[in-house]
This record gives C-alpha cells, structure tokens and sequence, in this order.
C-alpha cells in the first residue's frame, strides 16, 4: 500500500508542478520577462574554443542552473516541468526521492555563475519542485573569466560576441 501512496503523491506533485509552470509562464508573459531555459547549443557557439576544465562532485545552488544542452524546452527557469513529455521519467525520479535512493550527481557545464545539465534535467526539477537549495553535480567549467561583463544584457551576465 505504501508505494501506492508514493506514486499518488509523486502524481500529485507532477501535475501540480505542471499547473504552477503553466502560472509562472503566464505571469511573465503578462510582464514580459524570460521564464525559458537558455539553450547551451547557442551560448556553446560563442564558447567552443575557451578551456574547460573538469571539477570534482560539489554542491551546485539549483537557483543557479539556468540553461540545459538538450531539454530547454522541457522546463522552465525555474525548472518545472512545462509539458507533459516526460511525466513517469519524472515520476520515477520523485518517487526514487521520496524512498531515500541514492542519487546519481547530475553532470552541468559552468559558466560564469551559471550552470546548464548536460545529464540530470530530471533530477534537478524534481529537486526545484521539492524546494532543495542545491544539488550534487559533477561540472565541468567553461573558462569566461576574460570576457567583458554586461550585467544587463543576458542572464550569463557577459557579452558574447
């Protein structure tokens, strides 16, 4: 009875993080602002040729993850599920969650002060949607450190071309 219950509530969490993605969305049309995920594909064509460098696992701040290499269509900024595509990959993850499985850190790629998932998209929603600050991530930098901010242009904070 017990992941009875599980998957009813990981259910019910999916389809309320469905209707709050679907809110967000139309208060930032109203207000016209940016609810999309950036897509890495674009920012990784002005970064191609910087170093990257390979991190250790760490603790990256959720917040913080603003973009995805394959699934930023999937999620919003703040990474609710924004469609139906995907639901019991979701689902799974939630209820492997709520069961205290050991989770496999989800791979990003850092730039700046931001980060995209190259391979945990799931995971980190379900993270958002349950209120987690941070999550494990193995992260691999991108080097920006000579490029000329321009805090008001992008939502990576620097100018690209």
């Amino acid at each position: 009875m017990q992941i009875n219950d599980t998957m009813d509530q990981v259910q019910r969490e999916y389809q309320n993080a469905l209707q709050k993605a679907f809110w967000r969305k139309a208060r930032t049309w109203l207000g016209r602002g940016c609810n999309d995920l950036l897509s890495f594909v674009e920012v990784f064509e002005h970064l191609k040729d910087r170093p990257q460098y390979q991190h250790r696992v760490q603790r990256v701040p959720v917040q913080q993850i603003i973009g995805s290499t394959g699934r930023y269509d999937d999620f919003d900024l703040a990474y609710y599920p924004v469609r139906d595509v995907a639901e019991n990959r979701w689902v799974n993850v939630a209820r492997r969650r709520k069961q205290n499985a050991k989770s496999v850190p989800v791979l990003l790629y850092k730039v700046g002060n931001a980060y995209f998932v190259e391979d945990g998209n799931h995971r980190v929603s379900v993270a958002s949607v349950n209120g987690d600050s941070h999550i494990e991530a193995k992260v691999i930098e991108i080097d920006v450190s000579d490029l000329a901010p321009k805090p008001s242009c992008t939502r990576l904070g620097y100018k690209l071309k």
